[in-house]
């Protein structure tokens, strides 16, 4: 495969790299970014099949090079390599337009073929966590947008007379939300149903 890649990372020896285990797979590295406003700039000029970019750059984040990159060329493989695993961030690339999120902790071959999925099929998001991710916005999506700020108070340990003051609501209100939550997170006491939503991430 002779994808050009266009590698963005503000560290010089993580650069070289990754520039270095993509050219031994066959791809063509035609530069390296340090920052958002090099990568953006070298996007235009060099107009790469692929890029691979970190989140955390020294004048910006790399959601910020992933939005105008998708904008500029909807046809672009845009793949994250970051330390940062959370899966609140990686639902923000793919919702950017992302098609990969890897961390750096994984080996190069994982990127490399992640790479080659994504070029051959870009309809698609590849991460180890997306089962995981998955999963919470299930979950997410069983509770009302009352229920998840239920939850969240029941996570601090308020009182139910507390919960229903902090909300506006009666407390026989807050008392049939905080029934919901049990019965949808399959809970029958506050400590197992904060347990499980934190199993599951949506706390």
């Amino acid at each position: 495969m002779s994808a050009r890649v266009l590698v963005i990372d503000d560290h010089p020896l993580v650069r070289d790299g990754i520039a270095q285990s993509l050219e031994r797979a066959g791809f063509t590295c035609v530069g390296q970014a340090a920052c958002v406003k090099e990568a953006i700039a070298m996007i235009a000029l060099h107009n790469p099949d692929v890029i691979t970019v970190d989140i955390n750059l020294p004048d910006g984040s790399g959601i910020e090079i992933i939005q105008w990159a998708r904008k500029t060329s909807p046809s672009i493989a845009i793949v994250v390599l970051t330390l940062n695993n959370e899966l609140d961030l990686i639902a923000t690339a793919s919702q950017a337009g992302a098609q990969a999120f890897i961390s750096k902790a994984e080996s190069s071959t994982v990127l490399i073929s992640a790479i080659r999925s994504i070029v051959s099929n870009p309809n698609q998001f590849i991460s180890s966590q997306t089962v995981v991710l998955i999963g919470r916005d299930r979950a997410k999506s069983l509770l009302s947008p009352r229920e998840l700020t239920v939850l969240t108070y029941l996570s601090g340990e308020l009182s139910i007379a507390d919960i229903a003051a902090q909300m506006f609501i009666s407390h026989a209100t807050a008392k049939t939300h905080i029934a919901a939550i049990y019965r949808k997170l399959d809970s029958h006491n506050r400590q197992s149903a904060v347990a499980r939503a934190r199993a599951i991430g949506i706390l």
